[in-house]
């Protein structure tokens, strides 16, 4: 080999080095709900939520008193204590609200917040109304998938008679362990 092919070849595995050096792994993927986030780490989204978006229950969506959207709900009851602890080990730093790994919402917590009760306010132009109705479709699909992989099939007679709405409140109010627990019953 001469010393230009020599060149060429050093030249094409320092890029190569470099380039996988540079290339950060990409972060592990996160179901849509809260996390503790700790500063100082490389992925600062702890990787176990402290309560996702089918253990919510009582959402809704309505404007604050600047005009803003903004979305409030509470953990289920099962989660409720998980939900004091965090929120105490967390004082004095941030939780994340995280939709498609994406974090769209991060307060910083002051307190052990024990009512189990949350607001989510997007950035400016965020549009908290589709986060909504992602969140409701999200919860509903999680409901429906845990009664049919249990052989339940949905009652038409009533539940079919009801408006999507009224559906989507119906599922709102059902925490995912309760829902467990009922097909654990039965």
């Amino acid at each position: 080999m001469n010393n230009k092919a020599i060149h060429r070849c050093a030249t094409l595995l320092l890029s190569l080095l470099t380039a996988v050096a540079c290339t950060s792994p990409p972060s592990a993927h996160r179901e849509n709900g809260w996390y503790g986030i700790y500063d100082g780490r490389k992925d600062s989204i702890a990787l176990r939520p402290v309560a996702t978006v089918k253990e919510f229950v009582g959402l809704r969506l309505y404007r604050d008193h600047l005009g803003r959207s903004v979305i409030a709900g509470r953990v289920g009851g099962n989660r409720l204590q998980a939900w004091a602890d965090s929120t105490s080990a967390l004082s004095g730093r941030r939780m994340g609200f995280v939709f498609n790994d994406t974090v769209v919402a991060a307060p910083r917590i002051y307190m052990g917040l024990e009512s189990g009760q949350f607001l989510i306010s997007g950035p400016d132009g965020y549009d908290m109304s589709r986060l909504y109705k992602s969140m409701l479709k999200e919860k509903k699909d999680s409901l429906d998938a845990l009664f049919s992989a249990n052989g339940w099939l949905i009652d038409t007679l009533r539940f079919s008679r009801l408006t999507p709405g009224e559906q989507d409140s119906l599922a709102n109010m059902l925490d995912y362990s309760d829902a467990c627990r009922l097909v654990e019953g039965f």
